[in-house]
């Protein structure tokens, strides 16, 4: 989630994006090409705050080839599906291969900014596009994570908070196949529950000091809001599935402009997929 082009933002390209945006104002090869310079942007703000990448592994498919993966004898696999939700196989398969799906968006901007080359609102509409993306992303990679993880590493509690005996159970789960636990997923109100646990000294320290938990039992803990809040997730150190990318992100300028408006579309193409489900544990939290 590194910062991937050192040039966006800086004077330079202020000047040139307000180039872009003037000539794109007054014909359709000047849209175009503000489209293809507003695509890094979009991109590098997708990969500075995305969690995928932290939880699957990205595979940038060859061109042609499917998403087809090995998966082990008498596991299933779980994928998501062009709509969105979690599909399972069966246990007989020894390759599966995930539906590629397209994530995107279609920011709209006045033709008056443009025209007056308002660069800070042409950011304001990158930065929008970008998190929408991101949220579809990551989203996706939590649905297919939850639904992956088999009912006998699923700790269930009652009480409406989470416990630290809870957590650890799930932890002692993925410890017990002689692997470490490398992220934590969780809501903020989750992390909250955490504040009154009896914590190793450099966890209460990193709490005084940043308000936030960043380490538990070694484990990275990651607050995100495309988890549902009755569930904590534990990802290992160790592959549990892909995240395979056919197509990088892209901008095209829309087929009909409205009026006073016009606009693009920025999508990519790419599937979310578990081999390894048995790797995972959770916590449900039920009231």
């Amino acid at each position: 989630m590194a910062n991937t082009n050192p040039h966006v933002h800086t004077d330079e390209f202020m000047e040139t994006m307000a180039r872009l945006m003037t000539e794109a104002s007054a014909s359709p090869e000047g849209l175009r090409a503000l489209a293809a310079a507003i695509a890094p942007p979009i991109d590098q703000e997708i990969k500075r705050k995305e969690i995928t990448s932290l939880l699957l592994t990205r595979h940038k498919l060859p061109v042609g080839e499917p998403a087809k993966y090995q998966k082990r004898p008498k596991l299933k696999a779980y994928w998501i599906s062009k709509d969105g939700d979690a599909v399972e196989s069966g246990i007989l398969e020894d390759e599966v291969e995930f539906p590629i799906h397209r994530i995107h968006s279609m920011p709209m901007v006045d033709v008056s900014v443009l025209k007056h080359g308002n660069v800070g609102s042409m950011l304001d509409i990158q930065k929008a596009a970008a998190d929408e993306i991101r949220k579809a992303i990551d989203k996706r990679t939590v649905t297919v994570l939850s639904a992956a993880v088999p009912a006998e590493r699923t700790v269930t509690i009652t009480g409406g908070k989470l416990t630290d005996e809870a957590l650890n159970q799930a932890i002692s789960f993925i410890e017990d196949m002689e692997l470490t636990v490398k992220t934590i997923l969780l809501r903020g109100a989750r992390a909250n529950d955490m504040r009154g646990w009896n914590l190793d000294p450099q966890t209460q320290r990193d709490l005084l000091l940043k308000g936030i938990f960043k380490i538990y039992n070694g484990a990275d803990v990651l607050a995100t809001s495309a988890m549902p809040l009755d569930e904590v997730l534990l990802v290992p150190d160790e592959e549990v599935g892909k995240f395979a990318l056919r197509q990088d992100l892209t901008t095209d300028t829309i087929n009909e402009p409205k009026r006073f408006k016009t606009g693009w579309i920025a999508w990519m193409e790419a599937a979310h997929g578990i081999t390894r489900p048995d790797l995972l544990a959770k916590v449900v939290i039920t009231p």
